[in-house]
């Protein structure tokens, strides 16, 4: 297998790997979304007061609900995204053929670009969740970590269900991360890729130049005299 096959089968694999990804963002968050009543949690803050006898969250500012939707988008992007270029390369991989340096080029550009803004996905997933959770376990808390929240109802609510709300929004940060490992392979792979085609353009454009130097030498030689 050349170079460039092993080049292009990383490729499949990381895009391979990112569609499954992809998965465990957008949906842990779409449900978590729907089990909070709309409400985003990523950097809610709130009090903790006896209510009843039992000590529940109260005054709660939720999160931006763009937050949410970022990461939403995203996942369904990255989803979206690693289907194409898993169809297309493995096509290529099949027919034993590769992309023109444009396509190698337009590819890198995506693959950067999502790069960037999975990294930014997966901050606003760890910071805000981290946010939260230091608002669970804070003055007058009755947990100490946020893993007890896991089964447990804090809230005055009968539309907000939170005993999944730790295992989602954990499963959110993990696939973000992993996704952004993959496209930050891909970008590399794909900077390789371009790197080689502008290598070649360049030994093809030296090889032509000095082929053109010989004709001219050639061409120019004095006749020989008998």
């Amino acid at each position: 297998m050349g170079m460039g096959n092993i080049l292009l089968l990383s490729q499949v694999i990381a895009f391979l790997v990112s569609f499954l990804g992809s998965f465990f963002i957008f949906i842990p968050v779409s449900i978590n979304l729907q089990e909070f009543d709309g409400h985003c949690l990523l950097g809610a803050k709130g009090t903790w007061n006896f209510s009843s006898g039992n000590v529940m969250l109260m005054d709660i500012k939720w999160g931006l609900h763009s937050d949410c939707g970022f990461s939403i988008f995203i996942g369904i992007v990255a989803m979206i995204l690693s289907v194409f270029f898993i169809v297309w390369q493995s096509v290529n991989l099949f027919k034993n053929t590769d992309s023109s340096w444009v396509d190698a080029f337009v590819t890198c550009v995506i693959c950067i670009i999502m790069c960037l803004l999975l990294f930014i996905c997966s901050l606003i997933l760890s910071v805000g969740y981290h946010r939260w959770c230091k608002t669970l376990t804070g003055y007058n808390s009755p947990f100490s970590r946020c893993e007890e929240t896991e089964m447990n109802e804090f809230i005055i609510d009968s539309n907000i269900y939170t005993r999944n709300m730790f295992s989602e929004l954990n499963m959110a940060q993990f696939g973000a991360w992993l996704c952004w490992i993959c496209w930050l392979v891909l970008s590399v792979l794909s900077l390789i890729k371009v790197y080689q085609y502008h290598k070649k353009e360049a030994f093809l454009s030296s090889m032509n130049r000095e082929r053109q130097r010989l004709l001219q030498s050639v061409g120019h030689r004095d006749p020989m005299v008998l």
